[in-house]
């Protein structure tokens, strides 16, 4: 398993997993109708997008193929030296292997070397791995609902130390 820099080639698969994961983490949580909804040509081009704004980092399999990424940046909601998680997602079949934790590393990693000093990371209430962040020093500072497919569920905001 491997960790390297994406590249705008990779927008393709990134759209993949991103909504591959995207179905295995919020099935129950999020309705599956909006699930089944989600878009690979709006994901494929909004990663293309994401890709020319800032690292992402992918995860590869034994074959070189995406497995998972992870970005992050400055804060979306506040100024300063806040950083941001954007997104960490990794396939159902590759989590528990510590492959997760070391994309995590990469953007806090990079979130330092921007000048941040602390990261917030946004996780539904009822998605098991925002367990994930509390084991790494995600800290609850923030609580609130939010929408996703006509369902309210509630939003936490964590904030990890730099």
């Amino acid at each position: 398993m491997n960790i390297r820099l994406a590249v705008p080639g990779d927008a393709d698969r990134i759209a993949q997993v991103h909504i591959v994961s995207w179905r295995e983490t919020y099935h129950g949580i999020i309705p599956t109708m909006y699930l089944e909804q989600l878009s690979h040509d709006k994901r494929k081009h909004g990663w293309r997008k994401s890709l020319t704004e800032g690292p992402v980092f992918v995860a590869l399999d034994q074959t070189n193929e995406v497995i998972g990424f992870a970005n992050g940046g400055p804060s979306r909601g506040s100024k300063g030296t806040e950083g941001e998680l954007y997104a960490l997602y990794l396939l159902k079949t590759h989590q528990g292997q510590g492959i997760g934790k070391r994309l995590f590393d990469h953007v806090l990693e990079e979130l330092r070397q921007q000048g941040f000093s602390s990261c917030v990371v946004h996780v539904l209430a009822d998605n098991p791995s925002r367990f994930f962040y509390e084991r790494f020093g995600g800290r609850l500072v923030f609580e609130q609902r939010i929408e996703r497919g006509g369902k309210q569920l509630m939003e936490y905001t964590y904030r990890i130390m730099l």
